[in-house]
């Protein structure tokens, strides 16, 4: 990408010259030449360099964008008190959707429940077990009711399941530990 903006900002400057009628090879004017004093020539040179301009734009911001990455989570203690969690027990979604109606999003990216899963299951809270070649499911151990995480009975496509739930102690645990669990690798 790099290289592509070096020729962009180039051929960007050549086109410029040319559109205000100086030689871009040894900057003397050109007067001479029909073709780049033609008024519809030099339209179509701006509007080239319009173009130009839109596209460096847009890299400059693709570029910002890449280095000022949200971190993946940022929460201050201010906002952790206001999240609201429904009453009895839950899914890691629904704690996740609560916890994202407090964050600021110009800092923080989204919480997903998916990946408090995955950092659960990193501390041993949580296990998974295969369904099929392909998929697998997240599924309580016997370290998950120690933190207030079991499993119930639900319906998915009118076929039963064991749902990962997070009761009282639970909830609390999570948004205690929130923050040390996005932290970790």
């Amino acid at each position: 990408m790099e290289g592509n903006q070096t020729k962009l900002l180039e051929s960007k400057q050549v086109l410029e010259k040319l559109a205000h009628g100086i030689n871009p090879i040894d900057g003397s004017d050109i007067t001479t030449d029909q073709l780049l004093n033609n008024p519809q020539v030099i339209r179509h040179l701006f509007v080239l360099l319009n173009f130009l301009d839109s596209e460096l734009e847009k890299q400059k911001k693709i570029k910002n964008r890449k280095r000022t990455k949200k971190v993946v989570l940022t929460l201050t203690p201010e906002q952790l008190e206001k999240v609201l969690l429904p009453k009895g027990p839950i899914g890691i979604n629904e704690f996740a959707q609560a916890v994202n109606l407090v964050i600021d999003e110009n800092i923080s990216k989204k919480l997903s429940g998916a990946i408090i899963n995955r950092k659960l299951k990193k501390i041993g809270v949580l296990s998974e077990e295969k369904i099929n070649d392909s998929k697998t499911r997240t599924v309580v151990n016997d370290n998950s009711i120690a933190y207030g995480i079991e499993s119930m009975e639900s319906y998915y496509n009118g076929e039963p399941y064991q749902r990962v739930v997070f009761n009282d102690i639970g909830k609390e645990f999570l948004l205690k530990n929130i923050i040390n669990l996005m932290g970790l690798d």
